[in-house]
């Protein structure tokens, strides 16, 4: 299983016809999309998904103007709602069941407004067993390691996820790696963009990148990152 985990920036916009040729490229069997924007860009992006044969969809949508998270698979899912109901915007952590895997999308806000929604997916996970994955844009970042200096406040999240048993499997394959999945307007550059993986599917999961040509090519501002299981 292939599984891509991309934030395509405000709903794809003008951008999907591109956005949408993108994914396909990557052939992945599931896609974790952040900044699914609902009203309109809601209907347009699952239309655009649909024709590209990623007919099972979680159905929580956002608000119209709002973002969150879009789980959709070339196979069937099991919706399992919304990661924590006690946050402001529940669409922003979404859990599905997927031939076995207990797969959470996560789209985190900014600065200390994550924290809730940190506090409510570590809770969730602690209770997991067998084949879990939580998976997408988390706006966390270790300092001098995911990101030149120190800015994120909320890094210590990582170890706790780290201590819950869930493995950043990235930094984890790569622990002197530095390699960044979203960048400022100002240039800088953060690696945002996460997969924790349970440990008995880190023991047996295969291969886990990013892919920079999308951000390259101005697709969105974050590099997709794509997980072979």
């Amino acid at each position: 299983m292939r599984i891509l985990a991309w934030n395509i920036r405000q709903g794809g916009g003008s951008r999907l016809k591109a956005i949408s040729a993108a994914l396909m490229r990557h052939e992945a069997d599931v896609l974790v999309i952040s900044e699914f924007r609902g009203g309109d860009a809601a209907g347009r992006l699952r239309v655009a998904l649909a024709k590209r044969g990623y007919g099972h969809m979680t159905a929580m949508t956002p608000p119209p103007g709002r973002n969150g998270v879009l789980i959709a698979a070339l196979n069937p899912l099991n919706e399992l709602g919304p990661v924590c109901g006690g946050v402001a915007e529940p669409y922003r952590m979404v859990g599905a069941e997927i031939a076995g895997l207990r797969l959470c999308g996560v789209y985190m806000p900014n600065m200390l407004a994550k924290v809730p929604y940190w506090r409510g997916l570590i809770a969730r996970l602690a209770w997991e067993r067998g084949d879990a994955l939580a998976i997408g844009d988390f706006n966390t970042c270790r300092a001098y390691v995911d990101e030149p200096g120190a800015i994120d406040a909320t890094a210590y999240f990582l170890d706790e996820i780290a201590a819950a048993g869930f493995r950043d499997l990235w930094r984890h394959r790569y622990p002197e790696g530095r390699e960044y999945s979203w960048y400022s307007h100002r240039g800088n550059g953060f690696r945002i963009d996460h997969a924790f993986l349970s440990p008995c599917l880190a023991a047996r999961a295969g291969a886990i990148r990013y892919s920079h040509d999308e951000r390259l090519a101005g697709l969105s501002d974050h590099s997709p990152l794509i997980l072979d299981l």
